[in-house]
Parts: C-alpha cells; sequence; structure tokens
C-alpha cells in the first residue's frame, strides 16, 4: 500500500530531485531523405546499391540512390517521394526515380541507444511514454505513462518556466492535458513528471532531453499545409496516414507520430508500420517499448517474405539486446540471424558489420 501522498510533499520532492526540463529535442535527427513505396501491385523486387542480388520490394521501403527496381509487365508500383510527389515506378529494371532536392520527408532510423543511457530502470517508478523528446502540434497533448503493479493513485505534473499543473489519476495510464489547465505555450520547454509516493518519480530517470515543447503557430501551419498536400495525393487511408507519421516524425513530432501509428497499427497490419513505430520509440529512447514492435514486424516481414524488413528488425533487435537490455545471448540470435539474411541478398557489408559485433560479444 502507498503512504498518504499530498500534492504539496510532491511539488518539494520534485523540486528538489530533478534537474530543469531540458530541450525537447533527441540529439539524434534523421539523415536522409525518405522516399516511400506506397503501393505494389503484382510482382516486384529491389537490389540496394551494396547488394548483389535482389530482394522482394514491399510497402514501406525507402528508396535511395543506387537502388536498382525490378517490375515485371504486369505490375505497378508508386512511390511519394521526399519532395511529397507520387510516382509511378516503371516496368523493366529502373532506378529510384526521386529526384528532388526539396527534402519535406525525412527517414529516422532510432535503432541506436545514447552510450550514455541505456533501458530507463524498470519497476521502480513509472516512466513516461509521452510526451518525451518530442516537439507538439496540439498543445493539449496525451500524457502517457507505464503502469506500475498494485499502484492505483498516480500523482502528475507537468511543469514549466511558469507553469506549475498537478493530478491524481487513478487507475488509470493515461490523460488528456484538460481544457480548463493552464495553456501550454509555443517555445517552453516542459515536462512531465509521474509519481507513485515521495521517494518514486519518473524524474528520477537520468538525463537530459526527456521533456517536450509545442510549436509555433507558424511553425504548425506549414506542417498542416504540408499535411493537407499529402491527403490530397488519392492513397487509401493506410498509406496515407502512414505517410502524415512521418511527416510529423521528420519535423520532429515523435509523440504524434507514435499516437498516429498505434491507431493505424489496428486497422493497417503491415511490417513497415509496425518497424517505424519501434524506430520511433527506439528515437524517444523507450526500447522496451520498441523491442514489442520490432517483435511484431519480424513476424509480419516473415509471413510477407520481406528479407530487408526481417534484416533490419534482427539488427535492431541485437542492438536493443546489447545496449539497452543487457541480453547478449538474445542479442547473438539475432545478430547470427541477420548474417544468414545478409548472405541470401549479397550484402557483404552487413555481413562485415554483424561479424564485428559478434566478436564484441565473447
Amino acid at each position: 500500500m502507498n503512504r498518504p501522498f499530498s500534492v504539496g510533499i510532491f511539488l518539494s520532492v520534485i523540486s528538489v530531485a530533478t534537474l530543469p526540463f531540458a530541450t525537447a529535442q533527441s540529439d539524434r535527427s534523421p539523415t536522409q531523405p525518405a522516399n516511400l513505396v506506397v503501393l505494389i501491385q503484382g510482382h516486384a523486387a529491389i537490389k540496394r546499391k551494396n547488394w548483389t542480388g535482389f530482394a522482394p520490394l514491399i510497402f514501406g521501403a525507402n528508396l535511395q540512390s543506387g537502388d536498382l527496381l525490378r517490375l515485371d509487365q504486369t505490375s505497378t508500383a508508386k512511390v511519394v517521394c521526399a519532395d511529397l510527389k507520387l510516382h509511378d515506378l516503371g516496368t523493366g529494371t529502373t532506378g529510384m526515380p526521386c529526384t528532388s532536392s526539396q527534402e519535406i520527408l525525412r527517414w529516422s532510423d532510432g535503432s541506436l541507444l545514447r552510450p550514455t543511457r541505456g533501458a530507463p530502470a524498470e519497476g521502480l517508478f513509472p516512466i513516461v511514454i509521452s510526451p518525451r523528446m518530442t516537439k507538439l502540434l496540439s498543445d493539449r497533448p496525451l500524457l502517457r505513462w507505464t503502469e506500475m503493479k498494485n499502484v492505483s493513485t498516480y500523482h502528475l505534473m507537468v511543469r514549466g518556466p511558469e507553469l506549475v499543473w498537478t493530478a491524481n489519476v487513478q487507475s488509470k495510464t493515461e490523460i488528456q492535458y484538460p481544457d480548463n489547465a493552464q495553456k501550454l505555450e509555443p517555445g517552453q520547454n516542459y515536462k512531465l513528471i509521474v509519481a507513485i509516493d515521495e521517494e518514486n518519480n519518473s524524474g528520477m530517470e537520468p538525463g537530459p532531453g526527456l521533456g517536450f515543447s509545442i510549436l509555433p503557430s507558424k511553425e504548425r501551419k506549414v506542417i498542416l499545409e504540408e499535411q493537407k498536400q499529402l491527403e490530397r495525393l488519392g492513397l487509401d487511408e493506410g498509406p496515407t496516414q502512414y505517410l502524415i507519421a512521418h511527416l510529423f516524425a521528420s519535423h520532429g513530432l515523435n509523440a504524434e507520430a507514435i499516437q498516429k501509428l498505434e491507431a493505424l497499427s489496428k486497422t493497417f497490419q503491415v511490417p513497415a508500420n509496425e518497424r517505424f513505430l519501434a524506430d520511433l520509440y527506439m528515437t524517444v529512447e523507450l526500447p522496451r517499448q520498441a523491442e514489442v514492435h520490432y517483435l511484431k514486424s519480424l513476424e509480419l516481414s516473415k509471413k510477407e517474405q520481406d528479407d530487408e524488413g526481417q534484416l533490419a528488425c534482427r539488427l535492431a533487435l541485437a542492438d536493443i539486446y546489447l545496449r539497452g537490455l543487457g541480453n547478449p545471448n538474445a542479442a547473438r540470435e539475432h545478430l547470427e540471424a541477420a548474417i544468414a539474411i545478409a548472405g541470401k541478398v549479397g550484402d557483404d557489408t552487413t555481413i562485415s558489420q554483424a561479424h564485428k559485433r559478434m566478436s564484441e560479444l565473447k
């Protein structure tokens, strides 16, 4: 049973025990344009520039310069380029059609944890799931945290330069920031803190950058216009929402991209959606949540005979188990599987890198 715990004690504990809410930005940013395959009918294959063979081309594949694409005469495929324009892929063997220098969509690979921070401590205090390490379009965000065993009351605080909002939440692990609470202002850094008693709160999670900020209205307007541009492409709902999630992530809206992908996964079950969701959880440094979605993506990739998807999941899981969760045996298992898959497509670079990581496990 929890000891009696008042809001006043909560405030004093938090003010002493937590670091100043640091910037909401992750220090990891997307590094390459995202040219995303959004429709495939028939049989299509891809050969990356460092491969010697072809593998099936699957929804969500990110095309890059140097890739070769192969479609038979009865197949069709479409790609949305980083400039938000829709292109048809030609039949036969062709190159990647995207050439624009305007890169609105960016690819975020969240598969690496910062060396200075592994997985958050489990079972000691609630871990904030959202919003963390993110910008936000909405000034009324969904607040989420991990469930604690035998805990019925969670004590919440959103803290900013000129704001302290508190609430007690019974038997739930999420709540919308209420309309009658003090407004969250653009350009300010905020942090959600969740406590269960005087000694255990999410502010104990070490490291900077765990907060969030609200986008200024000018930036918000630009993103909403880009969202409309994607909606006007006339794609089905699944691909459209997947693209919008990529757009959000490209602008640092990690929490809202995750929220969109989680809603989408209920009706649009494809490997790319689960893998991107896992990548974003790694971007906000929640490897336990990422693990769940990489495993889901891996199973879906197996069903679709998606070699590249399986390879990406295996490598990401190996990294999680080695650097985030401290399970070298599981890491070795996934690296061995990755080496076998890379051998099928002739990816000697990945094979060499995986062998190097295997040697570090000994």
